[in-house]
């Protein structure tokens, strides 16, 4: 194919698609073959939009075209057909290190010294002229919509450009060093930091270069790699040419048997010792409860609106939610109980049965985006369970015990294809909360910890909670109140961690916040009140219950004066729990509940049964009870969902 001009026919005259591989920031890559030589290709289709400058992409072509090196991807030409472009390059069958690193764990020292000289040889045919132009690529790409750069192997002078002014190629030789420390950790420093915090703390003067955590682990040399190759001054750090004659990369033994081997350990895991992480929570011994649970009865309603779902339930439930599976459109309800994590399908109580869907200790519950959040084990982690891949494996036959997996795995998954995650630095977690800021559209979950509070917020891109902030604060015990307050023109929430008895005029309670935005607070141990409840309902309406009354206050903690809605509804129990709904709330209390108007404060709906004790599992999405015989309080439980209430907080 005469390479240089960018051919205005067919490509597929030339070239037939095979398979996807992958989809990127440009477009999307196909494996394809060359029908005339049979020979491999991988070919990027872009689809050009009427906004993106041509003659930049086409420089980008002659760019590639003119670097011939056997460590760089070969071109094999260019097509222009309708209205996408077709770049036809060298195919890499090994995969991405990525790829190869989630299956074979950490390289080896020699691998990863071999990997870091054969990129800075190629950075050494680098002239500084390119950079023009990839900056304008970048541009151009860059005012999509969809363009997600990742900044962990971003140089600090790249972060901060908006204050510098400007970079050049020795922001490469950052990335080999961040890199370096990737195929060593498996992921580059910083990785659980949500992206927009990394790149805030790269950005200030007080960044220090990170290094290997592992200080005996690896030697002298590899080390000092790391550090000079991490030069924060991009005016000290050295050159590709002065960085070959590093002695980590300088050393023998760096042959093309080195990547042979690392290949080898990818495709044949078997003839290698395999790499797995294990922890204490993963050689807990599993419940002996079995993995499916019968109802024992039909069902049935008590009073007008709760129907009941599930008879003769031996779990002790902590926490329950729901969730629609979006291929089947079925319900279910996700329990958290002392045995694991079990679920229950409403689209067949007819044969009402519960499966395990996660062998662990659950205590709290919550979903985003089929994305299952839970405190779990031991001694309490955050983890993040795939919904979809969860229920995928319930389907197939044989799997009673398909919780050996996670413990002693054969083959064990890719990391990056696990069902079920830890979240990193939440061990010990023993409280959640989750609130989305209505002026921005962010989520925040915060957590609890023995001696301090984590604040993560939610990354679209990567489906995952990632963390901001650590503050260490010491925290009261026992921690009734747990709730974030979303404070107009304030990046973060404020945590409210007790509600005191009122010090100003006009105030009925007063909120105990830390304020997550200054790191400071004001929390003293002052006349402690015995709340059960605080929600935000508003932006400047909370729902404070105490004891038989709901107040309801704003943020500075006064009644909020308003002639449509009642400020303060009282009960003539002692509330165990409450339920907002869209213009009532529910109380739950020992023997029943009761709900209650804002508007007029009038009985809206109510259960009582003192034969039986009542508890709400959870109001996320479907409201969820349990019942037992008062006289009994050991015997199986009866569940049952709050009928036509969608819960529209």
């Amino acid at each position: 194919i005469p390479s240089g001009e960018i051919q205005r026919k067919n490509p597929q005259q030339d070239f037939e698609l095979i398979q996807r591989v992958g989809s990127g920031t440009y477009g999307d890559v196909y494996k394809a073959r060359n029908i005339q030589t049979g020979e491999l290709a991988a070919v990027k289709i872009i689809k050009l939009e009427p906004g993106d400058d041509f003659s930049i992409i086409q420089q980008e072509i002659f760019m590639v075209k003119e670097c011939m090196h056997h460590n760089i991807v070969a071109y094999f030409g260019s097509y222009l057909c309708r209205d996408k472009l077709w770049i036809c390059m060298e195919y890499c069958g090994g995969g991405s290190l990525q790829d190869i690193y989630h299956v074979t764990g950490p390289l080896s020292e020699l691998q990863i010294a071999y990997v870091c000289r054969e990129t800075i040889q190629i950075l050494s045919l680098v002239v500084p002229a390119d950079f023009g132009v990839a900056a304008k690529i970048t541009a151009t790409i860059a005012k999509r919509k969809s363009f997600i750069g990742t900044p962990y192997w971003m140089a600090p002078e790249v972060a901060a450009v908006e204050k510098n002014g400007g970079y050049n190629q020795l922001c490469d030789i950052w990335a080999v060093g961040i890199t370096s420390i990737e195929l060593a950790e498996l992921q580059p420093p910083m990785f659980d930091l949500h992206p927009m915090r990394a790149l805030f703390l790269m950005s200030k003067s007080s960044f220090q270069p990170p290094k290997l955590k592992h200080k005996t682990k690896w030697t002298t040399a590899f080390h000092n790699f790391v550090k000079v190759s991490l030069t924060k001054n991009p005016k000290k750090r050295p050159t590709a040419e002065k960085l070959l004659m590093h002695l980590f990369v300088g050393q023998t033994g760096l042959t093309r048997r080195v990547a042979l081997e690392l290949l080898d350990k990818m495709n044949n895991p078997d003839n290698h010792q395999h790499f797995s992480e294990v922890d204490d929570d993963d050689l807990e011994p599993l419940s002996a409860v079995r993995h499916i649970i019968r109802s024992t009865n039909k069902h049935s309603r008590m009073g007008a609106c709760f129907s009941k779902v599930f008879d003769g339930c031996p779990l002790n439930i902590n926490c329950a939610t729901s969730w629609i599976h979006p291929d089947t459109k079925d319900q279910y309800l996700i329990f958290g109980t002392e045995d694991g994590i079990y679920t229950l399908n409403l689209n067949e109580l007819h044969e009402a049965t519960m499966e395990q869907l996660f062998p662990r200790k659950c205590t709290w519950l919550y979903i985003i985006n089929n994305n299952l959040m839970s405190l779990s084990g031991k001694t309490f982690q955050l983890y993040s369970h795939n919904l979809i891949g969860l229920f995928e494996q319930l389907k197939k036959p044989g799997l009673a015990s398909q919780f050996q997996t996670h413990r002693f795995p054969d083959k064990m998954l890719p990391r990056r294809f696990a069902l079920t995650t830890k979240i990193p630095d939440t061990k010990g977690c023993h409280k959640c909360c989750i609130v989305r800021n209505p002026y921005t559209g962010h989520k925040y979950l915060c957590g609890a910890l023995q001696f301090g509070i984590i604040l993560l917020q939610w990354y679209e891109p990567m489906q995952r909670f990632m963390l901001i902030k650590h503050f260490d604060f010491p925290l009261p015990s026992p921690l009734k109140v747990f709730e974030m307050l979303v404070v107009p023109e304030q990046e973060y929430p404020m945590v409210c961690i007790a509600v005191s008895q009122a010090t100003e005029p006009g105030q009925v309670v007063r909120f105990e916040t830390i304020n997550l935005n200054s790191c400071s607070s004001w929390f003293t141990e002052m006349g402690s009140m015995d709340a059960i409840h605080v929600t935000q309902l508003e932006r400047d309406t909370l729902l404070v219950c105490l004891d038989k009354n709901l107040k309801i206050v704003n943020l500075q903690g006064r009644l909020k004066s308003n002639k449509k809605l009642a400020s303060e509804l009282s009960f003539d129990f002692t509330i165990g729990s409450v339920v907002c709904l869209q213009d009532s709330v529910l109380a739950f209390w020992k023997h029943g509940m009761q709900g209650k108007s804002f508007k007029s404060n009038e009985v809206t709906q109510e259960i009582s049964d003192p034969s039986r004790v009542f508890r709400l599992l959870g109001s996320d999405r479907v409201v969820v009870l349990e019942s037992r015989p008062t006289d009994n309080p050991t015997a199986l439980s009866n569940l049952y969902i709050l009928a036509g209430h969608e819960n529209s907080y």
